[in-house]
């Protein structure tokens, strides 16, 4: 198995609130992606892909600070229906992925919203160091 479809599968295994997950090199092309069963895209693919490119220019001009704030991690935007979240894979590639901004469970108060929703970071990167690490 490739690696990206790898790392898609266990990401997409990891958090059902993953909704969309994809890889793309450093022309913005996608090399693999995945897509939550039984969900009907909030974003057209066409859409979708534009905003990969716009992610990835970012993480571009970000890397100019890189000597003095050190490397990226990852980066959250969130909105009232997702969460995007990207994460430099080294080489070009970037892992992009949005989440439902809804938490699966209603909370005590039986909120509608959950801003402050958790989007796991610290599991997603052990998943994404994992794969990194397979040869």
């Amino acid at each position: 198995m490739e690696k990206n479809e790898k790392l898609l599968n266990m990401l997409m295994d990891f958090n059902e609130n993953i909704r969309f997950a994809a890889v793309s090199n450093d022309k913005g092309e996608i090399l693999w992606w995945s897509q939550r069963e039984g969900l009907k895209n909030i974003v057209p693919f066409e859409e979708t892909k534009q905003t990969l490119m716009r992610a990835l220019h970012a993480w571009v001009e970000n890397d100019r600070v890189k000597n003095f704030i050190g490397k990226g991690l990852y980066s959250i935007s969130s909105y009232d229906k997702i969460k995007r979240i990207t994460v430099p894979l080294g080489n070009g590639n970037m892992l992009y992925c949005t989440l439902s901004n809804e938490p699966l469970k209603k909370s005590i108060l039986n909120r509608k919203k959950s801003y402050g929703h958790l989007a796991e970071m610290g599991k997603i990167l052990s998943i994404v160091d994992f794969i990194k690490s397979q040869k």
